[in-house]
């Protein structure tokens, strides 16, 4: 009973999987880059190495990882703050990296625009000290989830969408984050905006990583 349990359990994990990386394929190679390659380009490059994820993945890049990549040890996987609270990603992230240092650990976040605005000097503390975290961003130049929060309630009310930006949106200038973070001493490229590029991009920073020290990649992505 438990071994034809097992696998009707099995082969409805492929099926998901399956149709998960079907639907990762849509958009593919548009700019910007969408989240699901965002994260499939990161899969492909940490799934060798005993990596550990310090970041929260929903709803912000819509599960993507929970979805496409296998995750089967208890530290691959950080979980949420439970509060919502934006600024906590990148110095969540950060302590965690520390954590796994000890270990030899892939530390990989995908970290959000708006969330690293709040605690930027994360980034120095993290050259500082020699903390080897790979920072992928998820730079969809805005507060994405305030700017569709103020859309829905705008609508509701029949007050038009047209002004949801002001102050949830990001631009106007737009963030260089791999010049902030280059600035704090840490390595970095970007911004990226042609998805062809950003698998490349991550395996490069992904060897600063692994001698020990912190590096970025901006990819400047859809809203989710």
């Amino acid at each position: 009973m438990f071994a034809d349990r097992g696998k009707k359990l099995a082969a409805l994990h492929d099926e998901a999987l399956r149709r998960a990386r079907d639907e990762a394929a849509y958009g593919w190679d548009a700019s910007p880059i969408t989240t699901a390659r965002l994260c499939a380009e990161i899969w492909g490059a940490i799934k060798e190495e005993d990596w550990s994820l310090v970041c929260e993945v929903s709803p912000w890049v819509n599960r993507w990882p929970l979805r496409l990549w296998n995750f089967d040890k208890f530290y691959q996987y950080i979980g949420s703050s439970g509060g919502f609270g934006v600024g906590y990603g990148a110095p969540a992230a950060l302590g965690a990296a520390l954590a796994n240092k000890k270990h030899g650990r892939l530390t990989v976040t995908i970290q959000n625009d708006g969330d690293l605005m709040y605690a930027p000097g994360v980034l120095w503390t993290s050259a500082h000290h020699h903390i080897p975290l790979l920072s992928v961003m998820h730079n969809n130049r805005a507060y994405h989830q305030e700017v569709m929060h103020v859309q829905r309630m705008a609508d509701r009310r029949s007050r038009g969408i047209d002004r949801a930006s002001i102050g949830t949106t990001i631009t106007d200038p737009n963030i260089n984050f791999a010049m902030v973070a280059k600035g704090m001493g840490v390595y970095s490229e970007g911004p990226i905006t042609d998805p062809k590029d950003l698998g490349p991009a991550i395996l490069r920073a992904k060897e600063v990583v692994k001698r020990g020290e912190p590096a970025l990649v901006e990819a400047v992505t859809q809203p989710r």
